[in-house]
């Protein structure tokens, strides 16, 4: 067995045609060549010559490579035998083939489809005025009312259609009664609204009755003049001069039948003399026409003291008919003892 080291094999196009055993002058008519693949030298490929003739080669050589040795009778000296590598019709291997770019499809946008808006359905008030409700039913609070002519938003309706929501009245949504209003619009496409149950009355307590305050009537006398202290006297007896009168200042009349009522330190010490009226009126000073005053009933006590006092004019029965007048005869008015009081019939 003979053994090769092949150093470098070349395949070209005179190969070729030394295979082909055309050595001489190339024909003058133009040919169409054949492409015939290059191949690279394989570096240290081993050969094995098998003995014998049409034994072959063996060995590694490059894929779609063959090599073929001359027999004996080809006149090649012993030891060194040449061998020839030709190409093959075995296709070496291929590389991966690269997918097919595909074109994307166009996408043609669609066009969306127009809405056409429906109109807002409204009510025009067609009575002289309606009436504005919390709910669908005359049994509902009152909100105010619209007047004919003002068009009002639907935005409900009750079941029977009876009843519309509408906005607004009073600044608010409120329910109307269908017969005052006038629709107008897509109104069935107004909303089915189920108001809650008809409110109850709330019941409210009747008003507690307010006392009436009965105004304390007015005495029919009023006090003209006093209490006055014309004369001061410490001699312990006190003396009430009263005029009892009706009339104007320039027409002045007595009145009789009237008593004074006096208090000493609360307790009653009246006494039974009338005012009369059968005479003139009396004067307690006669020869004194400035300070003199003039009286139809008198009272006198005697050992008065240092007290508190409280007098009024009142009928026999004792019923009052003036203001009740206050003075002392305490510390610095002890002197006090003489007093006078006018009582003239106002009312």
């Amino acid at each position: 067995m003979i053994t090769f080291l092949l150093a470098a094999a070349s395949v070209s196009c005179s190969v070729g045609q030394f295979l082909a055993g055309d050595g001489g002058a190339r024909s003058s008519a133009s040919l169409t060549q054949t492409p015939r693949p290059t191949f690279t030298p394989a570096r240290g490929a081993v050969l094995t010559m098998l003995p014998g003739p049409g034994q072959g080669v063996l060995g590694a050589l490059p894929p779609g490579v063959t090599a073929v040795a001359p027999d004996a009778q080809s006149g090649q000296p012993a030891g060194n035998t040449n061998v020839i590598l030709f190409a093959t019709s075995t296709p070496g291997p291929q590389p991966s083939q690269l997918p097919t770019e595909t074109d994307e499809p166009t996408i043609t946008p669609t066009s969306a489809p127009t809405l056409t808006p429906s109109p807002t359905p409204y009510v025009v008030v067609s009575s002289a005025t309606v009436n504005g409700r919390r709910g669908p039913g005359t049994s509902y609070e009152l909100i105010g009312q619209a007047k004919q002519g003002q068009a009002l938003m639907l935005m409900g309706r009750s079941a029977a259609s009876d009843w519309w929501l509408v906005c607004c009245i009073s600044n608010q949504p409120a329910w109307v009664n269908a017969e005052g209003v006038t629709p107008n619009g897509t109104i069935e496409g107004a909303p089915l609204l189920t108001p809650g149950p008809t409110p109850s009355p709330t019941l409210r307590p009747p008003p507690s009755a307010t006392p009436s305050i009965t105004p304390t009537p007015q005495p029919p006398f009023d006090i003209a003049q006093g209490p006055l202290y014309p004369i001061q006297r410490d001699d312990g007896v006190m003396t009430i001069w009263v005029k009892v009168f009706e009339g104007p200042p320039d027409n002045q009349k007595p009145l009789a039948g009237y008593v004074l009522k006096v208090f000493r330190n609360d307790v009653d010490v009246s006494k039974p003399a009338q005012s009369y009226a059968h005479i003139d009126f009396d004067h307690t000073s006669w020869n004194d026409p400035i300070n003199d005053l003039k009286y139809n009933l008198k009272f006198e006590l005697n050992n008065a003291g240092e007290v508190k006092w409280k007098i009024y004019l009142a009928r026999p029965g004792g019923d009052r008919v003036s203001p009740v007048t206050e003075f002392t005869t305490l510390g610095d008015a002890y002197r006090n003892l003489v007093v006078y009081v006018a009582y003239w019939l106002a009312r």
